[in-house]
């Protein structure tokens, strides 16, 4: 071989080498890029999976309302107020049987029947507080839950008013047999924690049967609600819900309505009836039942054009619920009341809709006490 060729082996093979190196240190720098890539996005999939277990949901609402109230003494009110409510929750996922929910609100801190905040007080800043925060378990056809929740019952603003957040424990057992769908639900919740004294506490009990059929859908409802010591004055300070009265408050609920679609839109028909089945104090023994009956139409906040309405008439004898809980926007939140309630909503746009409600309602017996409540809602749901 050539003293030229030896050389071009040698160039050639040394050129070989080097790419074989080059190739090398490529491959392990490509491999270690490679490899935090990947931890990268492992990160961000981790991130990613634990948001998909979030869901949010809330609402505004822009409420301009006018009270006048005309009582026997000569006493007048006419008021007039702009309010608004805000209310933003979640639900975190944590198993396909287990969530975690909470929702923040306005309102004054202890208001248990409303969110709503009045515009005043020189621009100054309002308020939000914690007015859910609960475990939700539940494997198959059981459902536990505590914490502070949402009213687990079949209910109306009869006895609960929609703002209502219980705060306990309650169980609920299910059974399907076809058409036919039996629930079970108890609920121990601490209303009043009192000390000294004792803490005054509601035991709860309902049975639900909802049925199916070719003429409609029938729900029928028997609940017990045992309010514990709230007839003791000794844990009933002026200024809870307990009103510190002597009259025991035990009561036995009966609710049904019947659904169905009519002309392409949902009608619900309902009635009510509930009695306190406690001792109560002397003078009021006949002061005991409340009852109301209505019908719901419609359906709005789907799209512009949509529409809703509903009537109720409603009597609540002074002694009968637990006024405190009861609906906030009939009578001024009182018992000793009765009168209608009628209310109009029209969609604007999905999650939009304008709602129309008009109060008019009266002492049930005794002293003129009567009552004028509009209010006009722009509801954003999202």
């Amino acid at each position: 071989m050539s003293k030229i060729s030896k050389i071009t082996v040698n160039h050639i093979f040394l050129v070989g080498l080097i790419f074989l190196f080059a190739s090398l240190a490529y491959g392990a720098d490509y491999e270690q890029r490679l490899q935090a890539l990947e931890k990268k996005y492992e990160s961000k999939l981790a991130v990613l999976d634990i948001l998909e277990r979030f869901s949010l949901k809330g609402d505004f609402r822009f409420r301009t309302q006018s009270d006048k109230r005309d009582q026997a003494v000569g006493n007048t009110l006419d008021r007039s107020r702009l309010r608004i409510r805000f209310r933003l929750g979640s639900t975190i996922h944590l198993y396909e049987d287990l969530d975690i929910g909470f929702r923040m609100v306005t309102g004054s801190v202890g208001s248990q029947t409303s969110a709503n905040t009045t515009l005043d007080g020189g621009f100054g800043n309002k308020s939000l507080s914690l007015d859910r925060a609960f475990f939700k378990w539940s494997p198959k056809s059981f459902t536990l839950q505590g914490g502070k929740l949402p009213v687990p019952f079949m209910k109306s603003e009869l006895i609960w008013d929609s703002d209502v957040n219980v705060e306990g424990v309650s169980e609920q057992f299910s059974h399907k047999i076809g058409n036919t769908h039996l629930k079970l639900i108890l609920g121990q919740f601490v209303v009043d924690e009192i000390n000294p004294g004792d803490d005054i506490k509601l035991f709860a009990y309902q049975g639900v049967l909802q049925q199916q059929t070719g003429v409609g859908n029938f729900d029928i409802a028997l609940a017990y609600y045992d309010y514990a010591d709230h007839e003791d004055p000794a844990s009933a300070p002026t200024g809870t819900v307990s009103n510190n009265t002597l009259s025991e408050v035990k009561v036995l609920d009966l609710m049904g309505q019947w659904s169905d679609a009519v002309y392409g839109k949902p009608l619900r028909v309902f009635a009510e009836y509930a009695k306190n089945t406690g001792s109560l104090a002397p003078g009021q023994s006949d002061l005991d039942t409340a009852w109301h009956a209505g019908f719901a139409y419609g359906k709005s906040g789907q799209k512009f054009g949509d529409w809703n309405m509903h009537f109720i008439y409603r009597v609540v004898q002074e002694e009968a619920v637990l006024d405190a809980l009861a609906d906030s926007d009939f009578h001024g939140g009182l018992s000793n009341a009765r009168g209608v309630e009628v209310a109009a909503g029209l969609g604007l746009r999905k999650g939009v809709k304008l709602v129309l409600f008009y109060f008019n309602t009266q002492e049930e017996r005794g002293p003129k006490d009567e009552k004028e409540t509009v209010e006009l809602d722009l509801n954003f749901n999202f």
